[in-house]
C-alpha cells in the first residue's frame, strides 16, 4: 500500500552527487514543462508565485528554481526536513528500503516521486495550474505504481487535487471530537503515523485503526483526539 505524503516548505539545502537531471530524465522532461511556465514570470508576480514576501529573496528562488534541471540532487526523505518528516525519522527507521519504496511524495516541481527518488532544493507550492498540469502525470505514475492495489493519502486539499485514483484512501487527524482538523499540530502525529506504517509492515487499510498516539483513535473515518 503506498502512502501518499505533500512536500514540506522546510528542505535540506544539502547537495547531492550528481544533477536531478542525470538522475531521473524521465521525470526532467515532464519538469521542464513546469519551467517554462515559470520562465514566463514578471517579478512583481514571482513573490506570490513563490509565496515568499521579499522581492529579493523571490528573485533568488527563481533563479534556483530555474537551475533545478542540473541541480545536485538527494533522497527525499532526506531532503524534505518539515514537522512530518521530523517524525518520520527516515535515517532510524529500520525498514529504510520499504520507505523508499512505498512513501510518494506529490510536489508542485516534480509530481509524484517515489521517496526514493532524489530531488534538488527547490521551493514552488502547488498552484491551479500545476494542479491541472500534473494530475494526469500523477495518475499515471500512481497506477504504475500502486498496481490496483489501495493507496492511502495524508495529502492536504489542495495536494489531492493533483492526484487521480480511483482506489484512494484519505487519513485525517482531527481535534474537538472530529470537528477541527488538527492543522500544524498534527503534522507530527502524521510522521508518526507513516512511521508506525512502514515499521509495522501494515498493507491494509482495515488495519491502521491499530496505529494510537499521542490520544488519537480511529474514528471509522478520520483519527480523532477527544
Amino acid at each position: 500500500m503506498l502512502i501518499l505524503l505533500p512536500p514540506s516548505e522546510g528542505k535540506s539545502s544539502e547537495a547531492g552527487q550528481s544533477t536531478f537531471r542525470s538522475i531521473h530524465p524521465e521525470y526532467a522532461e515532464d519538469t521542464r514543462a513546469v519551467l517554462k511556465e515559470l520562465k514566463k514570470l514578471k517579478s512583481d508576480s514571482a513573490s506570490k508565485v513563490y509565496g515568499v514576501k521579499d522581492e529579493k529573496k523571490a528573485r533568488a528562488v527563481h533563479k534556483q528554481n530555474l537551475g533545478v534541471l542540473d541541480a545536485p540532487a538527494m533522497l527525499a526523505l532526506e531532503r524534505y526536513t518539515g514537522v512530518v518528516y521530523q517524525h518520520l525519522e527516515y535515517k532510524t527507521l529500520r525498514k529504510k528500503a520499504d520507505a523508499r519504496k512505498r512513501i510518494v511524495v506529490v510536489s508542485g516541481m516534480f509530481g509524484a516521486v517515489r521517496g526514493g527518488d532524489s530531488l534538488p532544493n527547490y521551493k514552488l507550492p502547488i498552484n491551479p495550474w500545476l494542479v491541472k498540469f500534473w494530475r494526469p502525470l500523477n495518475a499515471t505514475r500512481l497506477a504504475e505504481w500502486a498496481q490496483g492495489e489501495r493507496v492511502l493519502s495524508l495529502l492536504p486539499q489542495a495536494y489531492t487535487k493533483a492526484v487521480a485514483y480511483d482506489l484512494l484512501f484519505h487519513v485525517d487527524f482531527r481535534v474537538e471530537g472530529g470537528k477541527k482538523s488538527a492543522g500544524h499540530f498534527g503534522k507530527a502525529i502524521k510522521g508518526k503515523f507513516v512511521r508506525w506504517l512502514i515499521e509495522n509492515k501494515v498493507n491494509r487499510v482495515v488495519d491502521i485503526d491499530g496505529f494510537k498516539e499521542d490520544g488519537y483513535r480511529w474514528g471509522g473515518e478520520c483519527f480523532v483526539k477527544e
